[in-house]
């Protein structure tokens, strides 16, 4: 199955988005019209890492480079499915991308590419993801991803650990509360 849903997969396969009033009541008046106001592309298999807390590409075999111990990320929670290549909103920032170095997904709208646990700074590969923020939460839009000043990288902030971030430390968070889409466990995607 390929990991790049249209708009029309999108709303006929996962959790919950399905236009219209049903969308405005699943997903919430705000998260909707973002979502709503383009032709949304997702990405599918995007990931929180049990180890590191940090948001990674689990589409590969390999599972990049995790700071928090020798080997890759480890996959756990929902399947998220990440808009790309869509105009920014005043609710949606445009600038994430994937880092072929270490798979997470990072911040690259500064000149500064972050610090990546594979060495140097972050290396932008492929979409141009376009995430919704600052919007309610519904049950197939998880909020409290965040972005990690030291970093760059997007990562989890609903627990008290805020896991291992390659600068040192946690992770800190900066900025906008990401509210991300995801299928609900038990559909098919």
């Amino acid at each position: 199955m390929s990991n790049d849903l249209s708009r029309r997969q999108l709303l006929k396969a996962g959790g919950g988005f399905l236009g219209g009033t049903a969308c405005t009541t699943l997903l919430g008046s705000n998260l909707a019209s973002v979502l709503a106001s383009t032709t949304l592309s997702g990405q599918t298999e995007w990931r929180y890492c049990q180890k590191c807390q940090a948001m990674f590409f689990n589409g590969y075999l390999s599972k990049g480079y995790c700071p928090a111990a020798a080997g890759g990320h480890e996959a756990a929670g929902y399947n998220f499915v990440l808009p790309h290549d869509v105009p920014p909103t005043p609710n949606a920032q445009r600038d994430w991308r994937y880092c072929q170095k270490c798979q997470v997904m990072f911040f690259d709208g500064y000149l500064s590419k972050g610090y990546c646990p594979a060495g140097g700074g972050h290396e932008a590969a492929g979409y141009n993801f376009v995430l919704p923020h600052d919007v309610p939460p519904t049950p197939s839009a998880q909020a409290e991803w965040r972005y990690c000043y030291k970093c760059q990288a997007m990562f989890f902030n609903g627990y008290p650990s805020k896991g291992y971030c390659p600068a040192g430390g946690g992770h800190e968070a900066a900025g906008y509360n990401f509210v991300l889409p995801h299928f609900i466990p038990g559909q098919d995607i």
